[in-house]
């Protein structure tokens, strides 16, 4: 668990590396204007300039993988909706919703991506409930953690020789499905208690103010960038009126 816990702290040090340090809470600001620009919009152009904005911010925070990773699902998602038939409307339905969530869930990543030491102190400033805090923060570290698990299930498996061939799953899902989802849920279960059991250990339940080695606290950063973003979402709402006439 200790050797796990140290490899998401490097990556987040990793990370911080040539990337503009923003405030935790700018990165929930950005998410709750996303979210309202996502429920106010209707034009697909206007997802679409959405997702290059978020691709954008992903590119600031030096997040080149997840940014690749997230637009190529947005391609994905977009054409199996626009190749599916029509009588199949509700799978549509579910892929269009997916695609119009990806602009939060980039958003979303940088947050992820922040240490979780700054994080916890950021909210603890934002006087945000203990309980809600503790939540968060455990949520957090589990991400991170439960794909490494995932990858090691993963290479178990190829190393076992159980599906030597990448259509042999297709070709034995029951057995995928036991061999890959089942040991994962016991180590979601004992992940669950060894993140609390850390987080415990932290001392996230004390008292006092808590300090961090990150820097905390809103910078002109943080105003250029909350305002550079509400500055683009009113073009985005503003280009699907253009795009309408």
């Amino acid at each position: 668990m200790l050797h796990r816990e140290f490899i998401v702290e490097k990556t987040c040090e990793k990370g911080k590396v040539g990337m503009i340090q923003v405030d935790p809470r700018t990165h929930v600001i950005l998410l709750l204007l996303a979210s309202i620009l996502s429920m106010i919009v209707s034009d697909q152009l206007q997802v679409h300039l959405m997702v290059v904005a978020g691709a954008l911010y992903l590119l600031c925070h030096k997040l080149f993988k997840q940014t690749i990773h997230l637009v190529l699902t947005y391609i994905a998602f977009m054409a199996i909706a626009s190749v599916l038939p029509d009588v199949m409307g509700t799978l549509i339905l579910i892929f269009y919703t997916f695609s119009r969530v990806i602009p939060m869930v980039m958003i979303g990543t940088a947050l992820v991506h922040s240490a979780p030491s700054s994080i916890m102190c950021a909210f603890e400033r934002a006087s945000v409930p203990k309980p809600v805090l503790i939540m968060i923060c455990i949520l957090i570290r589990f991400f991170p953690v439960i794909f490494l698990e995932m990858k090691a299930i993963r290479d178990g498996i190829r190393a076992r020789g159980i599906f030597p061939h990448w259509y042999s799953v297709m070709r034995h899902p029951a057995i995928a499905y036991e061999c890959f989802f089942m040991p994962l849920i016991v180590r979601c279960l004992k992940l669950s208690s060894e993140i609390a059991s850390s987080a415990e250990l932290r001392g996230i339940d004390c008292n006092r103010s808590r300090t961090s080695i990150y820097p905390v606290g809103f910078k002109a950063v943080d105003s250029v960038v909350i305002g550079g973003f509400a500055l683009i979402s009113v073009a985005i709402y503003w280009a699907g009126g253009v795009a309408w006439l």
